[in-house]
């Protein structure tokens, strides 16, 4: 399975990114794949391959993701209805968990069925079902720790009004949200710094949380609409120094490829309005990656 760089792409982008509400401690991208562009989108950067076969080709067009503090932790989540009646989901998800595979009660009692000896290369060996919903990640425990305290499945994917008033849209192509109450949302930032060339955050935790949208197209142009929200209102002016200079840095790394961008941070209010648009998200964005330990260059994987 070819590793996930799209939390970083977002991130080095300047987007960092990204009833009972979602866990205040998470972040969530969903996806809309009958928005033009998105299942480009989807196929260029977010991969999970599971005997050759693409899991977003099969999943409906509607899915999520949902990470905490590190991108081992991802949960792929998505409605599909009775796993028994689509052959090719079920025939996945054997694959997934082996031929000998290992089942453990999880949170509200459900049934987590995962691969005791899965590839070293898989990020998803694990999957549980509940209601209809759909959950797959690397491990049971990510699993069972994100839907702890989850009163229903549409909880995990649900945010929380405050986002609203944020002004987080209903619809878009591509939405994210991020809340930093408990500082996962900062060890998230940090974790894909070390994968960055661009320089995040200086200080993470100055972000309370995070919102917007992705606009794609034509072609493989990406825009985001973004609000920050600092932790404190004191920390708002050095919070836009820090996202205006993100902006820069990834404006002036983009020129060597000659992929036109464009970004500003504006004071609304008591909170930060981004914007930031690429002219082409794909040509690029290796060289804006730290090559892994042992390899030669940087890989758009």
């Amino acid at each position: 399975m070819k590793e996930i760089r799209f939390f970083t792409l977002l991130l080095a982008f300047g987007i960092m990114t990204l009833g009972v509400p979602v866990r205040a401690d998470s972040m969530t991208f969903q996806f809309d794949r009958t928005k033009p562009g998105v299942t480009e989108l989807v196929e260029s950067y977010v991969r999970f391959s599971i005997n050759g076969k693409q899991l977003s080709t099969i999943l409906p067009p509607l899915f999520y993701l949902v990470t905490e503090s590190s991108e081992k932790e991802t949960v792929v989540i998505a409605k599909v209805g009775k796993i028994s009646k689509n052959k090719a989901l079920s025939s996945t998800l054997s694959n997934l968990v082996g031929q000998t595979p290992k089942k453990v009660k999880g949170s509200h009692g459900k049934t987590i069925f995962y691969n005791p000896e899965p590839d070293s290369k898989m990020r998803l060996s694990a999957y549980t079902e509940w209601k209809e919903w759909l959950f797959l990640a690397g491990n049971p425990d990510v699993i069972s720790n994100l839907l702890k305290g989850a009163a229903t499945p549409q909880a995990v994917v649900t945010p929380e009004s405050v986002f609203f008033s944020d002004g987080l849209p209903k619809t878009a192509a591509v939405r994210f949200w991020a809340n930093n109450t408990k500082g996962n949302f900062t060890a998230l930032i940090r974790e894909n710094q070390q994968k960055s060339l661009i320089p995040l955050l200086k200080d993470p935790a100055s972000l309370g949380r995070f919102s917007g949208l992705l606009r794609l197209g034509p072609g493989r142009k990406i825009s985001t609409v973004a609000t920050a929200v600092p932790s404190k209102p004191q920390q708002r002016a050095a919070l836009k120094k820090d996202m205006e200079q993100m902006i820069e840095s990834s404006h002036r790394l983009l020129e060597i490829f000659k992929v036109p961008s464009v970004g500003s941070v504006r004071e609304k209010g008591k909170i930060l309005d981004l914007q930031l648009s690429i002219d082409d998200y794909l040509f690029g964005q290796p060289g804006l990656f730290k090559p892994a330990p042992g390899a030669s260059s940087p890989t758009s994987s």
